[in-house]
């Protein structure tokens, strides 16, 4: 796009923005605050154009999801930031197209919790909160990457108490993760642990500690990877709790969560990343939060 300031016969040349829909409407957590969180981290990047769109409400009536026709296909990333009833079949099967035909997902915290009656989505996430016996379970071992468990070996989906936590690097060649610290200190948030599913063709970018004392399993859990589903792709991106009435809203004004999420919506819309690591991203000892 071409802009010319008439009298300095200048020609600016302004790069076109990323589109990204947040889909939320329904959650288990404060979606209201997140979806602010997410949205206002995204447009602070300057490349990117969000949208919103939001489900009808639980046990709405059959006429409201009628109305409710999010065309995913006019955006380069769909953001899910969702985690209530089973969509009508026709948004399913024409999510499963957008993301098939090469469309990007980033799956966001609670987002992976929904859907279990729905094979597509669990092929799309591949590690999702279920229970012990459904799927296969992953963690991350020092020396040999990703562990798969078997169906009923371990145990189910869960997490510890909310706590400060160190996300690790786990590909640091990938362009999300290129620069970043190897460790970094994460505030306030609620680690997931023992997540079940098909766990295939999973592509570990993060782990956490998930620590005994604060109520995890003593290994590293997966935080942030991305699978492909057809010729599409799809990221978990598990940091980012809120629920309603908590106060204590760090884990989504934390620098490194804001730079991961924005680098991670980045790379799913362009395939490359060009945002830069801002100097005040957290240190292995120290967290950094953005003010409210």
């Amino acid at each position: 796009m071409l802009h010319l300031l008439w009298g300095l016969a200048l020609i600016l040349v302004i790069p076109d923005q990323s589109s990204v829909l947040i889909v939320s409407g329904q959650n288990n957590h404060d979606w209201e605050r997140t979806i602010v969180h997410l949205e206002r981290t995204l447009l602070d990047a300057e490349i990117f154009s969000v949208d919103v769109t939001l489900t009808p409400g639980k046990d709405a009536d059959p006429d409201a999801w009628e109305d409710w026709n999010p065309d995913f296909g006019s955006y380069d990333v769909v953001l899910l930031a969702y985690n209530g009833e089973l969509w009508p079949e026709r948004i399913r099967k024409s999510f499963e197209e957008y993301v098939s035909k090469g469309g990007s997902v980033l799956v966001q915290h609670a987002a992976n919790n929904p859907f279990p009656e729905w094979e597509a989505y669990e092929t799309m996430v591949g590690l999702l909160w279920r229970d012990q016996d459904t799927g296969y379970g992953a963690y991350w071992d020092e020396e040999q990457g990703v562990i798969r468990m078997a169906p009923d070996e371990d145990h189910g989906a869960g997490h510890g108490r909310l706590h400060d936590w160190t996300i690790t690097t786990r590909d640091s060649e990938h362009p999300i993760m290129a620069g970043l610290p190897e460790t970094w200190l994460h505030p306030h948030d609620e680690l997931y642990h023992g997540q079940r599913g098909p766990a295939e063709g999973l592509n570990v970018l993060a782990t956490a500690w998930s620590d005994t004392e604060s109520g995890g399993t003593g290994r590293h859990e997966l935080m942030v990877w991305w699978t492909k589903f057809g010729e599409g792709k799809v990221l978990t991106f598990l940091p980012g709790h809120l629920w309603d009435g908590q106060e204590d809203d760090r884990a989504l004004r934390c620098v490194g969560f804001r730079t991961l999420l924005q680098r991670s919506t980045e790379w799913l819309a362009a395939g490359a990343v060009t945002l830069p690591v801002p100097e005040n991203f957290p240190t292995e000892g120290g967290i950094s939060v953005i003010g409210k």
